[in-house]
């Protein structure tokens, strides 16, 4: 039986290590979903923020201590799995559990998102230079073809 291989260059991808183990999570720079991935990350994340807060003042509303703290617990919770499966979109499945095991801790992915944002310059640089490659491979106008 024959298989089916692939050519990947290297540089079509940008690797970024994510913890002290020496896990990585890459971007194929020749994906040209790559920018809607993240725009749309982007938006849900903003979504996900603004219900939180919409939700959070409903909850600190309630008299009831107890059922309030368990509200606002349980928002949390859901609020933290929502961004995770959101960052896992584009980041790749798993890349959050790379990033920061089983803990949860308040802030900790806005604080991924701003520690990525230099990264995302470098990722449109070097992906305007994949593209700038993929054209000339394939875009080569024969000159002798009248």
């Amino acid at each position: 039986m024959e298989k089916l291989i692939l050519d990947h260059n290297k540089n079509d991808y940008y690797i970024l290590e994510v913890n002290d183990k020496g896990d990585t999570i890459e971007f194929d720079l020749t994906d040209m979903r790559l920018p809607k991935k993240i725009m749309d990350a982007s938006d849900k994340m903003l979504k996900l923020h603004q219900e939180y807060q919409t939700k959070r003042k409903e909850l600190e509303n309630n008299k009831d201590i107890l059922k309030r703290a368990e509200g606002i617990i349980e928002l949390d919770e859901q609020n933290a799995k929502e961004m995770r499966k959101t960052l896992d979109s584009f980041l790749g499945e798993g890349a959050c559990q790379k990033i920061f095991g089983d803990k949860e801790q308040f802030g900790q992915y806005i604080a991924l998102i701003n520690a990525l944002k230099p990264h995302f310059e470098k990722i449109k640089i070097k992906g305007d230079k994949a593209k700038q490659k993929l054209a000339n491979k394939y875009m080569q106008i024969d000159k002798e073809v009248i």
